[in-house]
């Protein structure tokens, strides 16, 4: 699906987390992305501690480089600063990186921030659905559709 990727920022929980639970399909994609040599960093509103947890919960906390919150970056998350910062800790261009999100405001910031964005369904409802869809470069409505096209 994407070309020269070298790395991937998702934000948390929504681009991969429902209601706690990890998205069916979001491990086997993470563990494809490494097995790329993708690195991954995570971007998250929550404090750190309850991010961590989440993230252990899911068994998904080894598959990050890191994971950076709005508290530590001193921005808001759904901010192009977040995301900027974010991608120098991957050492890498936003040629290079991807943003997963599945929030509208999450795809609108990454595109204003010079980002290719992945829309992931599952949080949006159907019109913000679409609004995501129509701005995104890609457009991931279950993480199995992407595990389809491997």
């Amino acid at each position: 699906i994407f070309m020269r990727l070298q790395s991937a920022i998702f934000t948390l929980p929504d681009a991969l987390l429902d209601g706690g639970a990890l998205r069916p399909g979001a491990d086997k994609v993470l563990s494809i992305l490494k097995m790329e040599s993708v690195w991954l960093y995570a971007v998250t509103a929550l404090d750190r501690a309850e991010a961590q947890a989440l993230l252990h919960a899911a068994g998904i906390e080894g598959d990050f480089r890191g994971l950076l919150t709005e508290r530590e970056a001193l921005c808001a998350v759904c901010s192009g600063t977040m995301l900027e910062k974010a991608m120098r800790r991957l050492r890498s261009q936003k040629t290079d990186t991807v943003v997963f999100t599945g929030t509208l405001m999450g795809v609108e910031t990454a595109k204003e921030a010079g980002f290719r964005a992945v829309a992931v369904g599952g949080m949006a409802e159907e019109d913000e659905w679409r609004r995501m869809c129509a701005l995104a470069d890609y457009e991931l409505p279950h993480y199995e559709d992407w595990l389809r096209l491997e």
